[in-house]
């Protein structure tokens, strides 16, 4: 298989604008969020990254609000209670804070990338690694 036959597990960020059109924006998340931190001031951590098919991330657990945007392939996250999150491109989605997991990428040839955005209390570390399952 090329990489062209995986188009619906990538997000289209161009082609979209219609004759005639000079801008367009395409919605992916309004809501309402109520664990962003609470102090004057929040540590913004914007990042971009991605996991080899079949991989998975480290396991760690987020100290703050953090948002994902999929941008190609599959996720899933791995909590002790099992797979609590999935997702495709296109997909935007939350991960608890404070909640050990780690990511894994279950397609056997596409990779996984992603856009995320944590807000997180100034003094915190936006994200706890650990080398073994935490639990």
């Amino acid at each position: 298989m090329t990489p062209d036959d995986y188009g619906e597990l990538r997000l289209r960020l161009d082609g979209i604008l219609g004759p005639g059109e000079q801008h367009k924006r395409g919605l992916l998340l309004d809501t309402m969020y109520a664990f962003l931190p609470k102090d004057a001031e929040a540590k913004v951590l914007v990042f971009h990254a991605e996991i080899a098919p079949l991989g998975y991330t480290n396991w760690h657990k987020h100290n703050g609000a953090t948002f994902f945007v999929c941008t190609k392939g599959l996720f899933e996250a791995h909590f002790e209670e099992g797979t609590l999150i999935k997702a495709k491109a296109g997909d935007v989605y939350s991960e608890p804070i404070g909640k050990f997991h780690r990511g894994h990428n279950p397609h056997p040839e596409q990779t996984y990338t992603c856009i995320g955005v944590c807000l997180t209390s100034p003094h915190l570390e936006h994200i706890t690694s650990v080398t073994e399952r935490p639990w």
